[in-house]
């Protein structure tokens, strides 16, 4: 099928932020006097909202923890960085005449300056983050949004993600899904059945019919 529409997550997507992120959650425990979860555990319930996350290990005010959360990121920005090749590959997808969004399920503040920092920001007609919608991924609300702001069908639209959240999400919005396996969790990825995956962002072009 020609895809006019690219919808991709942020976080083990574009942006390599495991320290980002794992860094983020054990100091946030840490400080919360919580017991340590191990990176394994995190890594299963990554892509959830981090009000949900810090609800299930427990926490009383789960929200002061997401409050504490984005503010060890915001302090600590040095942590994300883009995946190789990411920018040359969006720079192809641009002059195919593909428009792209970014969705993520990351505050707005530290979504938008890591991808600015990573010289990405520029490739996206429009950035949805956690702020945008009440929903976020696996509900396709955020999916929707971003088709809304770029005046696109989802039937000639695609998402991209590392996580299972990106993928049902995708598939409840109806359109194409491509599960990437080099984020956080691979293997939840496949076992949520995407239509393609691809094992590094220099084989998205391919899928997308543009290579």
């Amino acid at each position: 099928m020609a895809f006019r529409t690219l919808l991709l997550d942020v976080d083990g997507t574009l942006l390599d932020t495991r320290e980002f992120i794992y860094s983020a959650f054990e100091h946030t425990i840490r400080a919360a006097g919580l017991p340590p979860t191990d990176r394994l555990e995190l890594q299963r319930v990554m892509g959830l909202p981090l009000e949900e996350i810090y609800g299930s290990m427990g926490a009383a005010d789960p929200w002061a923890m997401v409050a504490a959360h984005r503010a060890f990121q915001g302090k600590n920005l040095h942590l994300s960085f883009a995946f190789s090749g990411v920018a040359e590959v969006l720079e192809q997808v641009r002059n195919a005449g593909i428009v792209m969004a970014a969705v993520t399920s990351r505050s707005r503040g530290t979504s938008l300056q890591t991808l600015k920092d990573a010289g990405l920001d520029g490739f996206f007609a429009a950035i949805v983050s956690a702020e945008d919608t009440v929903e976020l991924k696996p509900d396709p609300a955020p999916l929707r949004l971003a088709l809304a702001l770029l005046k696109e069908r989802a039937e000639t639209a695609a998402m991209v993600g590392d996580t299972a959240h990106d993928i049902v999400a995708g598939r409840a919005a109806r359109m194409a899904t491509i599960g990437v396996t080099y984020g956080f969790n691979p293997q939840a990825v496949m076992n949520a059945k995407p239509d393609w995956t691809i094992a590094s962002i220099a084989e998205l072009p391919a899928v997308l019919g543009i290579a």
